[in-house]
C-alpha cells in the first residue's frame, strides 16, 4: 500500500536523523560545560530548589585534597537529566547544562554574599555512613593502613545527622574560593562524571602557599609556623565538606538575591 511504504519512509529518515540530532545536541550541552566565562548568578524558585539538592564530595587526589560539588551525582542521582528534568521541565542536554551552569554560578555566589547563622544543623543529604563510603572509594588502591589513617581525620556529624556550624565555618566559607573547572581539570576532577565546581585546590582562601597561613589569618589566629602541624586549621579544612552541604540545604538567600534573569 502507498500509505504503508510513506510511513515506513518517514520512519527510517526519523531513525537516520536521530542520532545526528542527538550528537548535534550533545555537542552544543559540551560547549556550555566549556564556555571559561560563568552566566551571571539567577535566581528564580527553580534555582533555589536545585541548590538545595547540590551534593558534596572530597576529591583527595589533587594537591592536599579539597571539596567539590559531587560530579558522579551533583544532584543525588547519576542521571543529571533527570534530577533537573523533574524542576526545569525538560530533559533536554542543552537547557539542563545552561541550568546546571546557573545553579554553579548561583553556589559561587551565595558562599561570598549569602549567610548562614551559627547553629545545629540536620543535613538531608550527607551522613557519616556516606562520607566514609565515598572517601573509600576515592581511595581505593592505597594501602589499606593509609586509608584508616585518613578516615580518621574525615569530620563526623552527630549521631542523629546534625553538623554543628560555627562562625568559623561561615568566615571561611565567605572566602572559599570555589569555581568552575577549566578544561584541563574537567577530566581530572570528574571523570566520567559532570563537571561542577571545585574548590581551588592550591589556594583555597588565599594566596599564600601554605593555605593554613590563609585560613589563620581569615579566622584572626596567630600565623602557624611554616612546616609545622595545624591540627586545628586541618580539622576545619575537613569540615568545609559538610559546612557547605549546611550552608545549601539551610542558607537564606532571600534577603541578598541578585538580580533574576529576565522577567
Amino acid at each position: 500500500m502507498p500509505g504503508q511504504r510513506i510511513i515506513w519512509v518517514v520512519l527510517a529518515i526519523v531513525a537516520l536523523a536521530w542520532p545526528a540530532w542527538a550528537a548535534w545536541r550533545w555537542e552544543l550541552a559540551r560547549r556550555v560545560y566549556a564556555d571559561p566565562e560563568s552566566p551571571a548568578p539567577a535566581i528564580t524558585p527553580q534555582h533555589v530548589a536545585a541548590l538545595r539538592k547540590l551534593r558534596f564530595a572530597w576529591n583527595p587526589a589533587v594537591e592536599s585534597g579539597g571539596p567539590v560539588v559531587d560530579p558522579l551525582a551533583p544532584y543525588g542521582s547519576d542521571n543529571l537529566g533527570n534530577d533537573l528534568g523533574l524542576i526545569i521541565g525538560t530533559a533536554d542536554r542543552v537547557a539542563v547544562a545552561r541550568f546546571h551552569r546557573e545553579v554553579s554560578s548561583l553556589l559561587i555566589w551565595a558562599l561570598k554574599n549569602g549567610d548562614l547563622p551559627a547553629g545545629l544543623y540536620r543535613l538531608a543529604h550527607l551522613d557519616n555512613a556516606a562520607m566514609e563510603r565515598r572517601l573509600r572509594r576515592e581511595l581505593a588502591g592505597l594501602p589499606s593502613g593509609r586509608i584508616e589513617s585518613i578516615l580518621a581525620d574525615v569530620p563526623r556529624l552527630e549521631p542523629d545527622g546534625h553538623f554543628r556550624f560555627t562562625d568559623q565555618h561561615r568566615r571561611l566559607l565567605h572566602e572559599l574560593r570555589l569555581e568552575w573547572p577549566d578544561r584541563q581539570m574537567v577530566p581530572i576532577v570528574a571523570g566520567a562524571g559532570y563537571p561542577a565546581p571545585i574548590v581551588h585546590f592550591k589556594r583555597p582562601f588565599g594566596d599564600m602557599t601554605a593555605f593554613e597561613i590563609d585560613m589563620a589569618a581569615i579566622l584572626g589566629l596567630p600565623r602557624p609556623p611554616d612546616g609545622a602541624p595545624a591540627p586545628m586549621l586541618d580539622r576545619l579544612y575537613w569540615e568545609i565538606w559538610p559546612a557547605l552541604q549546611a550552608f545549601v540545604e539551610h542558607a537564606k538567600l532571600d534577603a541578598t538575591m541578585p538580580p533574576t534573569n529576565g522577567p
